[in-house]
């Protein structure tokens, strides 16, 4: 390595260091696992890195918060497979339903999961963290950096693609019974299962 090449480096380090109370702030603000942060974090520095080998970052502070906020998304992301799985390996063990009810929901929950990863990235987390973790409105604007508003419109035309998507498909997206919408402004989210 070069002289330039290394101070850059300690440069980022040194921005690294000087901000890491602040990322792991940021990162379990964002619903972060307690065990996912040093992985976030360690992987937040390797690509600030790697992406400053490839062309000098001006603002190493505002990089590493953005890397760290796509890494956490990322998890996300994997968390609500894993949550579709479970949910998935639970439909056949339920007793109430029919067989081919069964086959039936866990048809459209694919394909709604398919029509969720076909989403632009910014819509895809706004559901995410709204449908899967509960968030509020004011919580998503602030996690995604984005107003209260963008996250209205990502909700609801993301929303409103998936069931295009699952209408195309022949399935049904209906609302459950006695499931009303929430003011969006309100602290607390509505949960898994809500559509």
């Amino acid at each position: 390595m070069g002289g330039a090449e290394k101070l850059e480096e300690n440069q980022l380090l040194e921005v690294y260091v000087s901000c890491r109370d602040a990322l792991v702030r940021s990162v379990l603000k964002m619903r972060a696992r307690q065990e996912d942060v040093d992985d976030i974090l360690q992987e937040t520095y390797l690509r600030t890195l790697h992406a400053n080998d490839k062309k000098p970052i001006t603002s190493l502070k505002g990089y590493l918060f953005r890397v760290s906020r796509n890494l956490v998304l990322e998890k996300l992301s994997h968390r609500s497979r894993e949550i579709t799985m479970e949910i998935n390996d639970a439909l056949p063990r339920v007793n109430e339903i029919s067989v081919d009810r069964a086959l039936h929901y866990k048809q459209k929950l694919e394909m709604f999961n398919d029509a969720l990863r076909s989403l632009p990235e910014q819509k895809r987390s706004a559901i995410l963290l709204r449908k899967f973790y509960g968030l509020s409105y004011r919580e998503i604007a602030r996690k995604m950096n984005v107003s209260i508003g963008s996250v209205e419109k990502y909700i609801s035309s993301g929303i409103k693609q998936c069931k295009r998507n699952l209408s195309s498909m022949g399935y049904e997206f209906e609302q459950h019974p006695g499931i009303r919408h929430k003011n969006p402004h309100q602290e607390t989210g509505s949960g898994v299962g809500k559509e």
